[in-house]
């Protein structure tokens, strides 16, 4: 199952429905074919690299920010925004040291 760590400078989160627990994080420069890929699998958002995640979940899907995104909301179009169902095993894990690019880290195997 695909894995993806995230450095969450900014909290851009927002909950889409309460009731099943489901949430959108985004803004994340990540290709939309890497974002399909990861439909599945699990989402970690971590304060640092070297932090345990503090939220995350199952992603249940993707979007890609339109032109009519708000920036003031935090919001840049080409951007991608993963809904995910919020999960208790995906908080307090570490992502370990190696493989960060871009305040992200992405594992597919395991």
């Amino acid at each position: 199952m695909p894995k993806i760590h995230l450095i969450e400078r900014i909290v851009n989160l927002k909950i889409t429905n309460k009731e099943n627990n489901e949430w959108d994080s985004y803004c994340w420069a990540i290709a939309e074919d890497t974002a399909a890929k990861l439909v599945g699998g699990q989402i970690y958002l971590h304060q640092a690299q070297d932090k345990p995640s503090h939220f995350g979940g199952t992603i249940l899907s993707y979007r890609v920010l339109g032109l009519d995104a708000n920036k003031a909301a935090g919001e840049i179009p080409g951007r991608i925004v993963f809904n995910f169902k919020a999960t208790l095993d995906c908080k307090n894990v570490k992502a370990g040291k190696d493989g960060w690019g871009m305040e992200k880290k992405i594992i597919w195997d395991n």
